[in-house]
This record gives structure tokens, C-alpha cells and sequence, in this order.
């Protein structure tokens, strides 16, 4: 099983991203690949302020960006072939309240992997890692690998978007 290199992590990661509605409706986006590490952003926007007095995120918001992170970091593991792998487990402890105005980074990274599940924990945050608003941690489950013949001609010069 050949390790895909974080370039081939960060084009899967975000063609994968793109092809779920909801996250690309609140604008979620890849910020980063490093290792076996994926971080991905969600920019501050109005329409996802929850408590309008405090202007601070909708829960809701949070709970897709924490999914969404954990279950694509599972792309970036070295731990077996990448897979689509639904969420079969999330738990989210909401750690403090994310400052208003602000854009929250989650970071995810897959600790434990067997033939069928992926264990993945992970963070969000916004002025830094240190001060977590939410931690995370959940189980995927395998289901079909991922055809990565067009990634592997991207690197030949051979794909056409």
C-alpha cells in the first residue's frame, strides 16, 4: 500500500470535501495537510451566529465542522487504503465558548485503525490549539475504497479537471 504524499492528501481531501452539500454550504474549506494531520476552516459568517446577543457560533455549525474534520482525516491516515467511511460514533465535548467574529479551525488525525473502523480525535479552535472550544473523538467505518486512478495520473501529467 503506497502512502499517498500530503500534496495527493490535500487534492483528495478537498475533491472529497466538495462533494458534501452541507459543508460546502457553510463554507468549510482545507486549510492544511501535514503528515497524517488534516486541518480544515470554517470562516466566520452572520448567518451562523447562534445566540444572536452574543453573537457566538450556532452549535450546530461546530458539530458539522468536528464531522466533517474527523471523518476526511481519515484520507490523510497511512493507516490503510482511503476509504468512504461514514460516521458510525462523534462525541463533542464543548470545551468553552468560541470568541464572536472569529473563524474556527478543527484539526483531526486518525490514532487507531482496524480493518473496518478508524478511531479519530480532534480539536477545534481559534486563536490557538492550546484553547480548544471543542474536542472531539469518534469512530468511521469503511465501506468502499476510493478509486485514486485519477490522483495517480495527476501526478503523471496525465488528468484533465
Amino acid at each position: 500500500m503506497p502512502v499517498l504524499s500530503q500534496d495527493q492528501k490535500f487534492r483528495l481531501v478537498t475533491l472529497m470535501s466538495a462533494h458534501i452539500p452541507h459543508a460546502a454550504l457553510l463554507g468549510i474549506r482545507v486549510d492544511s495537510v501535514v503528515g497524517e494531520e488534516l486541518t480544515l476552516k470554517l470562516p466566520f459568517q452572520d448567518a451562523l451566529i447562534g445566540d444572536a446577543e452574543a453573537g457566538t457560533l450556532h452549535g450546530g455549525a461546530l458539530t458539522v465542522l468536528l464531522d466533517q474534520t474527523l471523518g476526511l482525516a481519515t484520507l490523510c491516515s497511512n493507516l490503510g487504503e482511503p476509504a468512504v467511511t461514514p460516521t458510525l460514533d462523534l462525541r463533542i465535548d464543548h470545551l468553552r465558548i468560541a470568541p464572536p467574529g472569529m473563524d474556527i479551525y478543527a484539526t483531526a488525525k486518525v490514532y487507531r485503525s482496524t480493518r473496518k473502523i478508524l478511531f479519530v480525535e480532534g480539536v477545534a479552535y481559534c486563536e490557538s490549539r492550546e484553547k480548544p472550544v471543542a474536542r472531539a473523538v469518534g469512530s468511521w467505518v469503511r465501506v468502499a475504497d476510493v478509486d485514486l486512478s485519477w490522483l495517480r495520473a495527476a501526478e503523471l501529467g496525465n488528468y484533465q479537471e
